[in-house]
């Protein structure tokens, strides 16, 4: 990939040759929903539309609309996007369905539109792929970072 940045844009603190570029180039699948969810973060930050078509699950929504479309408006999300950091929060796997809460620190035209989002993510065949989300953004967050738990982030939305 022309141009791949140095350090892996989903903040593990490894190089992206080593982290998130095999999976980007379909090299490797994801052995685990964190894998799966950083390298996610990644494509968003990389504007790899095709990766992250390619990794929702295959009951996804989003599969339903014009894959063509549906490609370029992922991979323009960088272009309005500045993505800043990711810290995981908790995560959880089983041997077929996974989740992960996770930090997005995220600014769009200067203002902050960071946010925590639980994400579902299902096994199929040998690898993750993301199924769904609860987002909730920072401004409505109940309590600190590192106190939420998941159960705070399903509440608020089961409020609205």
């Amino acid at each position: 990939m022309a141009g791949s940045p140095r350090d892996c844009p989903c903040f593990s603190g490894q190089r992206y040759v080593a982290c998130c570029a095999p999976f980007h180039r379909g090299e490797r699948e994801a052995e685990t929903p964190v894998l799966l969810m950083r390298s996610r973060y990644a494509a968003f930050a990389l504007g790899l539309g095709e990766y992250l078509v390619r990794t929702l699950s295959r009951d996804h929504a989003d599969l339903d609309l014009p894959r063509v479309a549906l490609i370029r408006e992922l991979s323009q999300a960088r272009e309005r996007q500045r993505f800043m950091d990711l810290r995981i929060l908790h995560e959880e796997t089983g041997e077929r369905e996974g989740q992960v809460m996770f930090f997005a620190r995220i600014f769009e035209r200067g203002v902050d539109g960071s946010f925590v989002e639980v994400s579902q993510f299902l096994r199929e065949g040998p690898g993750w792929r993301y199924a769904s989300g609860v987002l909730v953004p920072k401004v409505d967050l109940p309590a600190p970072l590192e106190a939420l738990t998941p159960a705070d982030i399903f509440g608020l939305r089961t409020r609205e």
